[in-house]
């Protein structure tokens, strides 16, 4: 588990700030290693926890932000298939 979250955490460091950031970010994940093997296991637990439930922060703003886009593409949706245009086409 350690090694593939290291990968994920990884390849989206290198893609949001780019390959100079990757190493920084290799050094902090082995730190944060060290530091969770040392503490208790009920703080390491609530702290996974905790930002875990922070991932959803950014997926509630691009949910927020994306909804009008879904909006008009399922109106769209239900618009042509209303149209009988789905049935028309057959490949």
């Amino acid at each position: 588990t350690l090694v593939a979250w290291s990968y994920y955490g990884d390849r989206a460091v290198d893609y949001l700030f780019g390959r100079r950031a990757v190493t920084p970010y290799r050094i902090l994940y082995t730190v944060v290693i060290v530091i969770g093997a040392s503490l208790k296991l009920d703080l390491v637990i609530l702290l996974c926890d905790a930002v875990n439930g922070l991932m959803a922060l950014p997926n509630l703003v691009a949910l927020l932000a994306l909804s009008p886009l879904v909006a008009k593409i399922t109106a769209d949706y239900f618009r042509r298939k209303r149209s009988g245009e789905f049935l028309k086409y057959r490949g």
